[in-house]
């Protein structure tokens, strides 16, 4: 039943882009799974290529906003969308494929493995791109509202952008089979349980012609959402409307609420040559170096620069610098990953709530 649920929450359109194809081709990275997100993928040569990723880099930009696509979607199809957001908001981009989508294909799709997804490539950013907690926003569309609001719910990031996002899979699945039946399904991404501890400035969009996935979903959201806020609700925008065709879907009200484009800097992130490249070379080289390093048939996992662990030396050593080292969250300090997303921490936060329509 939970492999049924899935298939039809996950829907995944045959892939549209691969390493060759232009303009895909120039933007097309793999990042590696982390050891402490996925360790029974380190050693598995059937994920040794990593995970497929769209960057696309902005002059002199700090930030760096992930992206999490809708569910009928793959990078490929939101290639464009991924240019407008870095052109307009002059900021650097990176975009994860899902589980089960383009080139991540054979990788059974699911809410954990979403979340897994989201969590390595939030990781690589801090870790490997060395980018404060604070110079990165989520934006979760649809579908990608889940594993936004769980890395929300337990980082303390600059921001979250979510659009169309809805409470839980269960409840948008009320509108469109009807609550008999949708009582019946596991629940997945229960946002209204996590948005209550999302510190960050938080910008709800939600068109008013939303038939899939109502408006009231959002509004519920943004009710609970203890956060600094806004809600967007256009009035000609349906689910799965372009955000750049009028400027107040997204681009003015992101620009004003965030204050973007934010920080610049004269060393911006760059994406490592070596990410652009094979990926199963690379886990190949790095699995007979380490049988060399220790002398045995099984590879040492220890010690290695290719693995980003959940804990973040250069923030940490910032934070402690500034004295600001016991204000940190008991969530950042939790270096395992919990799938469920525990929404037990409670940041005791209040902001001030905007409305707009």
């Amino acid at each position: 039943m939970s492999s049924l649920i899935d298939k039809l929450v996950f829907p995944a359109p045959l892939p549209t882009y691969n390493r060759e194809k232009d303009p895909c081709k120039k933007h097309l990275c793999w990042i590696p799974w982390n050891e402490a997100v996925s360790p029974e993928r380190i050693n598995d040569e059937r994920f040794a290529e990593g995970i497929p990723c769209m960057w696309l880099p902005s002059p002199k930009a700090a930030g760096v906003i992930l992206f999490c696509h809708g569910n009928a979607e793959d990078l490929g199809m939101c290639l464009p969308f991924l240019k407008h957001m870095q052109q307009q908001f002059k900021m650097n981009v990176l975009a994860a494929e899902y589980p089960g989508y383009g080139l991540l294909h054979h990788v059974p799709a699911s809410e954990s493995g979403l979340k897994e997804v989201a969590l390595t490539a939030f990781r690589f950013i801090l870790d490997e791109l060395k980018v404060a907690y604070e110079q990165i926003i989520l934006f979760g569309r649809s579908v990608g509202s889940g594993p936004s609001v769980y890395l929300a719910s337990r980082f303390p990031i600059g921001g979250l952008i979510l659009v169309a996002a809805f409470t839980s899979v269960r409840e948008a699945a009320k509108s469109l089979v009807g609550e008999p039946i949708a009582h019946f399904l596991d629940d997945r991404f229960p946002n209204i349980a996590l948005i209550g501890n999302v510190s960050c400035p938080t910008l709800f969009i939600h068109g008013e012609k939303d038939i899939l996935v109502p408006p009231t979903h959002s509004v519920a959201l943004f009710k609970a959402c203890r956060a600094r806020k806004l809600l967007i609700t256009p009035p000609g925008m349906e689910h799965n409307t372009n955000l750049f065709t009028d400027a107040q879907f997204l681009a003015i009200p992101a620009i004003n609420f965030f204050g973007l484009p934010g920080y610049q800097q004269d060393e911006p992130p760059q994406m490592p040559q070596r990410f652009y490249e094979d990926g199963r070379q690379q886990f190949l080289l790095r699995m007979a170096a380490r049988r060399k390093q220790t002398g045995s048939g099984q590879p040492d996992m220890g010690g290695s620069p290719w693995f980003f662990f959940c804990g973040c030396p250069t923030n940490r050593t910032k934070r402690e610098h500034l004295g600001m080292e016991q204000q940190m969250p008991q969530r950042d300090r939790q270096f395992g990953w919990d799938p469920e997303g525990s929404a037990e921490w409670d940041p005791a936060t209040s902001g001030e709530e905007l409305s707009a329509s």
